[in-house]
């Protein structure tokens, strides 16, 4: 932000404060301000804040626990609302919230029947309103829970003979059992459980109204007798009384795929519509098209679980639903049914049309963009072509290809800046199916995996050195659940090039093992990711996020070359003159976002890695080295400039401090103001440790990983930030202050509160993105 926005940001900030707790300024007379809402809950299973979502009337937000800095926006504007600037205060601002009477009423009401609901049928909710005479009021609710009922025993009702079966033989796995507490959301989730296994066992018709329960609270002691009743299906007659009838399987008679469907076109043309397609037969398959069919039928086939001859199965339907959407040849997939009225099968079951409606998508694409970029923290500029063909070969194959150039701003021990250069470019094929050489049908339709190959070069250029990147890599990625995804790289090989090392770098490293990091070598290694992410289905939840990686490298190819290669009298192997590396690496990232109202929300992260080199290269690869410090890591040091343990860098003028171990452990906490604007605090923990002796003394005394020591060397950085949130971006700036210092004597290393604070205990973090 220039100058006189961030001074415009400020003042407000200041006139919030100092006006803002004129809380009543728009508080008619003979009103009141809803000040505080208490709940006094006596309920052993419930938990305040789900009583306080049936509340119908909340006191105005707050950010740091205390500050109602929205109704403060809210009341600095004047009262003549013709005015612009009045307007725009009113509009990031919060209305006060006044006392209502009824919305009081309404809360006891929606309280009463939510405990009900859960089991507390001798619930009392009571409230107490206090008035003050500064306008303000304060609203307690206070519950008297009783004891909770729950379910003594469970017995069946089944009113058709067809279904019985089915309903018994899955009972084991029913959500109401003896003992549990007397709950209407269990029994609703109870009722969708049974629907949706009817509709897996063919009932296309089933519905969770046909589901109902009785309950017999005659037994006294809190307990209850539940009865579950399914009844049989109804139709209805035009003239005449319903007819009750047993529930009806059904088959699946034909399927129909519609490619390049337009829903536009359908409802201009109506009938007509369809006699413009031209049609095939695949696997049982009818396949209608308009215009030409850009891909291969078995595109379609190998995705798909509906097949005439099948009876109706919901979860089938789902799953072909995910698989043709996530196959990126389609705008849309609508997957409908017909009864096939007046035709039955021999065992009378009815019959199904399926259509499967797919709306074409663009298969070619390109783009030119120019972007600001955040490495590590460090801002800068770069330029990219991408270009991706989402039906390459005629499979559904996705080709995508980029070339980038990027340039970046770095800043040194001595505070001056310095440049950096990144140029590369990357081709990716994605294959919609398993490549292996035996048959994986079953698994291609239970976890969508994916094919990936590879090929990429960059080239990385900074003031102590020059390096080159050439990767080649073959994987595979599947999802086992909506949740959870897995990347395997069965085959990942690297040629890196390092052509120039500053002299004072090089002389610096020259006597230590770190060296090895910095010649050319190459690695060939194997990695598997596990990865369970909430988000995508969480909204405005809490969720989680963690993402576990495990990667060996070298051992295949040191079999080989032990076999074929010469030492040549060194201690180690080479590959066409190259040597590689051996390490075993692995890391566990895990996230928690807890979002407590519109405004207001905590995010956790902590993060474990370690990586172990052996055998042919007795040092990780400066590319497989742990680092900390900067935008997304401890925020009071800057990039690679914390660590190893308590050791201090002071040959070098660059920061490039890199380590086997690295234990981190983040906490945030965020807030909204106003506009795009956000605030935030948070406490970062944590640092890198070498694993193994390196040959440089200083180092290997102060940063090896020692059990009775490493907890000594923990650093702690606190600070504060603002964000601009512009939805498909955030800007962040965030100022970092050390807490803890580990480079200072033991005894000394507590910097809050026992000295001053000077510029280098200082950080500013320019960033794209959250940290975490």
């Amino acid at each position: 932000m220039k100058g006189h926005h961030v001074l415009l940001v400020v003042g407000l900030l200041i006139l919030v404060g100092l006006f803002g707790c004129r809380s009543t300024k728009y508080v008619p007379e003979g009103e009141y301000l809803l000040n505080k809402v208490e709940v006094d809950n006596q309920a052993k299973d419930i938990s305040n804040e789900e009583i306080k979502y049936y509340i119908r009337q909340k006191e105005n937000v707050k950010i740091l626990g205390f500050w109602r800095f929205h109704m403060g926006l809210y009341n600095l504007s004047g009262r003549d609302n013709s005015k612009g600037f009045n307007q725009w205060l009113r509009r990031i601002g919060e209305e006060p919230v006044l006392y209502d009477e009824l919305l009081k009423e309404k809360s006891n009401e929606q309280i009463s029947l939510f405990l009900k609901n859960k089991g507390y049928y001798n619930a009392q909710v009571s409230d107490t309103v206090l008035f003050y005479n500064n306008k303000k009021a304060k609203v307690r609710y206070t519950i008297n829970a009783g004891e909770r009922y729950s379910i003594n025993k469970l017995s069946y009702r089944i009113d058709d003979d067809s279904i019985r079966k089915y309903v018994y033989a899955d009972t084991a796995k029913t959500v109401l059992k003896s003992g549990a507490p007397f709950d209407a959301d269990l029994h609703d989730e109870e009722r969708k459980r049974i629907t949706q296994n009817m509709r897996n066992e063919g009932y296309y018709g089933f519905r969770k109204e046909y589901v109902y329960f009785l309950a017999d609270s005659a037994l006294g002691n809190y307990r209850v007798n539940d009865s579950l009743i399914i009844v049989k299906d109804r139709i209805q007659e035009s003239g005449k009384a319903d007819s009750i009838i047993s529930h009806r399987k059904y088959k699946i008679k034909d399927v129909y795929f519609m490619v390049g469907y337009d829903p536009q076109k359908a409802v201009r043309k109506g009938a007509d519509y369809m006699n413009q397609f031209d049609s095939l037969e695949y696997g049982e398959c009818k396949i209608l098209y308009a215009d030409n069919l850009e891909f291969r039928a078995d595109v379609l086939v190998n995705s798909n679980y509906i097949f005439p001859g099948d009876y109706y199965n919901q979860q089938l339907v789902e799953k072909t639903q995910l698989l043709l959407s996530e196959l990126q040849l389609f705008r849309f997939v609508n997957i409908r049914f017909k009864i096939v009225e007046g035709e039955s099968d021999s065992d009378g079951n009815g019959m199904l049309e399926c259509i499967i409606q797919l709306s074409s998508s663009k298969m070619q694409s390109y783009t030119v963009d120019l972007e600001g970029t955040n490495s590590s923290g460090n801002l800068g500029a770069a330029g990219s072509f991408r270009y991706k063909h989402k039906n390459f070969l005629r499979g559904g194959e996705v080709f995508d290809m980029r070339f980038r150039v990027a340039g970046e701003n770095q800043i040194a021990k001595d505070k001056s800046t310095f440049q950096t250069l990144e140029y590369g470019g990357d081709a990716t094929l994605t294959l919609p199916k398993f490549m292996v050489p035996f048959k994986v049908d079953n698994f291609r339709r239970r976890f969508n995996p994916r094919t990936n190959f590879t090929l990429s070069y960059n080239y990385q250029r900074r003031p102590d050195y020059t390096r080159t990147i050439a990767n080649g890599r073959f994987g595979y990625a599947w999802k086992s659940s909506p949740l959870v995804s897995h990347y395997l790289a069965p085959i990942d090989f690297s040629v890196i090039n390092v052509p120039y090392i500053h002299p004072d770098f090089k002389s610096n490293i020259d006597s230590t093992f770190l060296r090895y990091s910095y010649e050319d070598h190459l690695i060939s290694s194997t990695s598997y990711t596990f990865t369970y992410n909430e988000q995508s289905i969480a909204g405005n939840k809490n969720y989680h996020f963690l993402q576990a990686n495990i990667q060996s490298a070298g051992n295949i190819i040191d079999g080989v070359a032990s076999l074929f290669s010469s030492r040549n009298g060194e201690d180690y192997n080479e590959v066409l003159g190259i040597r590689y590396a051996q390490y075993i690496k692995a890391d566990i990232d895990w996230r928690y976002h807890m979002n407590v109202n519109r405004a207001n929300s905590f995010a956790y992260r902590l993060f474990v890695g370690a990586g172990y080199p052996y055998g042919n290269l007795t040092v990780l690869p400066f590319e497989k080295r742990y680092f900390s410090g900067g935008a997304n890591s401890i925020r009071a040091w800057p990039v690679r400039g914390l660590g190893p343990g308590s050791y201090e860098e002071t040959q070098l003028n660059y920061y490039n401090q890199t380590a086997d171990i690295k234990l981190e452990a983040n906490a945030e906490y965020r807030f909204k103001l106003f506009w795009l604007l956000e605030g935030a605090f948070f406490v970062d923990v944590g640092n890198i440790w070498t694993i193994r002796n390196s040959g440089h003394e200083e180092i290997d005394a102060m940063g090896l990983f020692k059990f009775d020591k490493f907890y000594k060397q923990i650093a702690v950085g606190v600070g504060t930030g603002a964000r601009l949130d512009f939805n498909y971006f955030v800007f962040r700036l965030d100022m970092g202050v050390k807490a803890r210092d580990p480079i200072l004597p033991e005894g000394q290393r507590w910097i809050l509160g026992r000295k001053a604070i000077n510029w280098n205990d200082l950080a500013f973090n320019f960033a794209i993105g959250y940290p975490f």
